[in-house]
């Protein structure tokens, strides 16, 4: 029989066996992993850069001289910036030429859905508004670009489905999909990021079925674009007050890319070359890269028709014949997969072959995902590129306007003014017929010290019974491009409720028709509002709409319901 310490000693000898085969089954993949080789230099006519970077604008730890010198060391063409606000100026404004890497200003928007990632806009001279819709709207004005940023992430997912015409939708989220992966694989990324700083990202990712097919779902009511998310914030929150500094900018610029056909040269001013691959990217001439699988520099894709007519990602055209044409320039295998309404259409497999072609008949969104074939990961896609849309018409999307049931402003004193101590109001009315008045609004806002809120408003504190209608409809104009509110105030047994929503003011007459249902609250208990118990109106402009010491006027006609 063993004596007790000889057990102990084989117990703790199994033990050590055990943590070394642990170590080794942990750190010998990554020990062994590469990346395939692909020497061969960019295409012609295209750039690759990273998208969805945070600095430290927000929460990110970098200055941009530090992001784009991690850029460069990645050779990145450009960077897109998103620090977190709405928008934030200072990313939003920071577009510029710095280490031979051309940085993109943006901004991450925290709306009432979740957050959406913008650029290519300029900055407004009020605050993005937390409707999703809205946003999206104010961003198409300037030919912005607009992703939903991990739209299924476990903590801030997107909730708003019922919107239109913003870019597309993140697929890939580096930082969302490493949340995925569990408490183990997060656990070891630390070491296995020691070893091999690719290994590690890589193993963080799988195939975004999710976000792929609902992405070929939502292609089929309009085009709609993917992008695969970068999410780089070079810190690592552990708890409220530790943070480690990994991974770096530039191991995650060696993960996503984003390549880019714009055909021709960027020019030396940052603006017009911000503005030619912000153009391109909304046109869809991108195609998205798992870089720490292999570089894609000489990947081309295009469609051509039945007369040679070529056609470029993101492109539709009413033919329904063709071929698409890959270019796979490459000295390892791949798989081919090219998809027709998000069903697979052809496959290829352990292709060597530098040139491909696969007819096109019927109508259809086509599009193709690439895989290495004998790479370790070798079931993420590797390349996604964006659709053509091959005999697919998409209808316009008529604006809502409503004909106006009942007027709210029977008389000229209907609306009274209230701000806050230094902020300052007028409000004066003209009769436009027995029925309606005109109401022009004038305001200038003041911070008071020490204090958060600022606000000036038209007021109408009356009981309303609003239960026969399904919303408010008027018409406005101002001096400046800005956004106010209209509010409705309401009272039942669990207290008062505040709910609103922005509408733009611009200086030709806007129509508005907003739905009751389509209003936020913003306080007091979360409840159905009763329509028939509403105790005040307001239009108003305030701290979480506008900037301190703005000023304008506003006229507003046929106030009322439908």
């Amino acid at each position: 029989m063993d004596h007790p310490k000889e057990k102990g000693k084989k117990f703790l000898r199994y033990g050590l066996y055990l943590v070394v085969i642990f170590l080794l089954i942990i750190v010998l993949p990554p020990l062994f992993y590469h990346q395939e080789i692909n020497t061969l230099p960019m295409s012609s006519g295209y750039v690759k850069g990273v998208y969805h970077v945070h600095s430290n604008f927000s929460d990110g730890r970098g200055s941009m001289d530090e992001i784009t010198r991690a850029a460069k060391q990645a050779k990145q063409d450009f960077i897109i910036l998103t620090d977190h606000g709405n928008p934030n100026p200072m990313c939003s404004k920071s577009t510029s030429w710095m280490n031979d890497v051309l940085l993109i200003g943006g901004s991450e928007l925290s709306l009432n859905a979740g957050h959406l990632a913008v650029f290519g806009f300029k900055v407004p001279n009020y605050h993005f508004p937390p409707e999703p819709q809205e946003a999206i709207d104010d961003i198409n004005r300037d030919q912005g670009v607009s992703f939903i940023s991990h739209p299924f992430d476990d903590k801030i997912p997107w909730t708003d489905w019922d919107i239109h015409e913003f870019s597309g939708i993140e697929v890939f989220n580096s930082y969302s999909f490493a949340r995925k992966r569990g408490w183990f694989k997060l656990l070891i990324f630390p070491l296995q990021y020691l070893f091999n700083k690719r290994y590690a990202m890589l193993k963080t990712l799988f195939y975004p079925q999710r976000h792929i097919d609902f992405w070929d779902s939502l292609s089929q009511s309009g085009k709609y674009l993917a992008i695969y998310a970068c999410d780089a914030h070079a810190v690592l929150p552990v708890s409220r007050n530790i943070k480690l500094h990994f991974p770096s900018y530039q191991a995650m610029f060696e993960i996503f890319n984003t390549y880019v056909k714009i055909g021709r040269n960027l020019s030396q001013d940052p603006h017009q070359s911000a503005s030619i691959i912000t153009s391109a990217i909304k046109q869809g001439h991108f195609f998205n890269v798992v870089e720490a699988i292999a570089p894609a520099n000489g990947f081309k894709i295009y469609f051509a028709n039945a007369t040679g007519d070529i056609l470029e990602m993101g492109e539709s055209t009413g033919t329904t014949e063709g071929t698409i044409h890959l270019r796979l320039p490459f000295d390892f295998e791949t798989d081919i997969v090219i998809k027709k309404d998000g069903n697979p259409f052809q496959k290829t497999t352990r292709n060597l072959k530098k040139d491909l072609s696969y007819k096109i008949s019927g109508p259809g969104i086509y599009r193709a995902e690439i895989f290495v074939s004998d790479n370790s990961f070798r079931k993420i896609p590797w390349i996604l590129t964006n659709p053509f849309y091959i005999g697919k018409e998409y209808p316009d999307r008529p604006r809502q306007r409503h004909l106006i049931s009942k007027l709210l402003v029977n008389r000229g004193d209907f609306f009274s003014i209230e701000t806050n101590p230094m902020s300052s109001g007028s409000v004066s009315t003209r009769q436009l017929s027995p029925q309606d008045w005109q109401t022009r609004f004038d305001y200038e806002l003041k911070k008071e010290p020490d204090q958060k809120d600022f606000w000036a408003a038209l007021t109408a504190r009356n009981r309303f019974d609003l239960s026969n209608y399904s919303g408010f409809a008027f018409q406005s104009r101002g001096k400046n491009t800005s956004r106010l509110w209209i509010e409705f105030r309401t009272i039942t047994q669990q207290g008062e409720s505040w709910f609103r929503h922005s509408f733009l003011v611009e200086p030709d007459w806007n129509h508005h028709s907003i739905p009751f249902h389509k209003f936020h609250l913003i306080h007091g208990p979360l409840v159905k509002p009763d329509m028939s118990k509403i105790y005040a109106i307001f239009i108003s402009i305030n701290n979480a709409i506008a900037y301190p010491d703005t000023q304008g006027t506003i006229q507003l006609k046929n106030l009322g319901l439908y």
